[in-house]
């Protein structure tokens, strides 16, 4: 051919490196790193032509014609080839003087002067490899899988997806790729081993349509007298709600519920609780952060305060059936976010036994952890006289936690004992001489 050419080699396909070798009498083939600015910085000073081809293996270009001259009005001009979704191609045609002239005032590759895209169907991109992704943990799917340079990462729950016909641009740092609303398909640069998808410096989004599918609805109820209404008006709302009922221990009603799910996360709503209009259970989990728990916030009316207490939670699956050791609180005993959506109204004060029950419970847990301003506001709220039905069980039951933990503050095993509903019942019942 008449001018100089790199071939850069990806170390994907063996014969695509072939067919660039006999396409041109001189071709110096030279790993892929970094950048393709980058390395044209280092190969352009010592060619010998007017012009240099620079080739990549992530191509097939057996079809593609390398006697191209460019017009008078071209001469200047960067040519790069491209097929499919991505122009950013590679296949370039580089006019040694004029990029030398402006190389060292460009920040990225595209800023040159004057770049003529051309899509094409003589080249051919090579097939990138796909990993499926569980949705309850889609990092250790990438981390456990084997990887090329870069691989699609496709929701399982999608996998006949259309994936677009897409190559990843190499003209500057590699980046992450994500398609669509929920990202649940990506293009994903090799590393050994991630900690979370975000680690990466650089993410871009781009549109694709595909179908997401819904989180499943998990109602879960043990003594609660409202329990079947607030079940049936779920389920006017949201066909798909399931009911785990009569579960006796927490952990055993949340592993329950995770076994009746057939998603990888599920949303869990409680009997004391009435689902605002607004909130739809079409939240999706962020597929690019590490796998958790989704913690949605309620409003209390007794108290005026609004966090996510009693609030409804998307359980990620996976992380609900590997919690068997856990602390007062069984969802903050594992990761988890908060999401500052309102899922609901808090009725927590339908009977004595409720209202005195959830603020003893939540009480406790407040007074264990570390103190915070939102912390402290919350326990100052809970320790003062309330508003509505039941308000008095509601002061009665936070103020018994306060002095509860005061006792027991450096007794972890009586502590955990509030973990257990009936025990709750017995002391309530022995305290205040009521038989339920």
């Amino acid at each position: 051919m008449a001018f100089d050419c790199i071939g850069i080699d990806f170390h994907n396909s063996k014969n695509n490196i072939d067919i660039i070798k006999q396409k041109f009498s001189y071709v110096e083939i030279v790993p892929f790193i970094k950048s393709y600015f980058d390395m044209l910085k280092a190969f352009i000073v010592n060619s010998k032509t007017e012009y240099i081809w620079i080739v990549s293996s992530l191509i097939d270009c057996s079809k593609f014609n390398f006697n191209f001259i460019p017009e008078q009005f071209e001469k200047d001009q960067i040519h790069v080839w491209y097929s499919g979704d991505n122009k950013e191609g590679n296949v370039f045609l580089i006019p040694k003087k004029q990029f030398i002239n402006q190389m060292f005032n460009l920040k990225f590759l595209r800023d040159y002067k004057d770049i003529n895209y051309r899509k094409t169907q003589d080249i051919i991109n090579s097939d990138i490899p796909t990993i499926f992704f569980d949705l309850n943990d889609p990092v250790e799917s990438y981390n456990s899988s084997e990887k090329s340079f870069y691989n699609w990462l496709v929701n399982k729950d999608i996998k006949d997806v259309q994936l677009p016909n897409y190559l990843p641009s190499m003209w500057e740092d590699v980046k992450l790729y994500t398609f669509g609303k929920t990202k649940d398909v990506m293009l994903v640069p090799y590393r050994r081993n991630i900690e979370q998808f975000y680690n990466f410096d650089r993410i871009t989004n781009l549109p694709l349509d595909y179908k997401v599918k819904e989180m499943d609805v998990i109602f879960i109820s043990y003594d609660e007298p409202v329990a079947i209404q607030r079940f049936n008006k779920l389920k006017e709302k949201c066909s798909r709600a399931k009911w785990v009922k009569n579960i006796k221990g927490q952990t055993k009603a949340y592993h329950t519920a995770a076994k009746l799910s057939e998603t990888d996360y599920f949303f869990a709503v409680f009997p004391k609780i009435e689902i605002v209009d607004s909130f739809n259970f079409d939240y999706q989990p962020d597929r690019l952060k590490n796998a958790c728990h989704y913690i949605f916030d309620c409003k209390n009316t007794v108290i005026d305060v609004t966090y996510g207490h009693d609030g409804v939670i998307l359980y990620n699956k996976k992380l609900v059936l590997n919690t068997k050791e856990h602390g007062l609180d069984f969802t903050l005993s594992a990761k988890h976010d908060v999401v500052p959506i309102l899922s609901a109204i808090n009725s927590l004060n339908d009977t004595p036994l409720l209202a005195w029950r959830t603020a003893f419970r939540e009480v406790i847990k407040l007074c264990h952890q570390p103190p915070t301003v939102e912390s402290k506001f919350r326990l100052k709220k809970w320790l003062k006289l309330g508003k509505g039905k039941n308000a008095e069980w509601v002061f009665k039951g936070a103020n018994d936690a306060k002095n509860y933990f005061a006792d027991s503050i450096y007794d972890v095993d009586k502590l955990m004992l509030s973990y257990d509903f009936d025990w709750i019942k017995n002391y309530f019942e022995k305290k205040y001489e009521i038989r339920i």
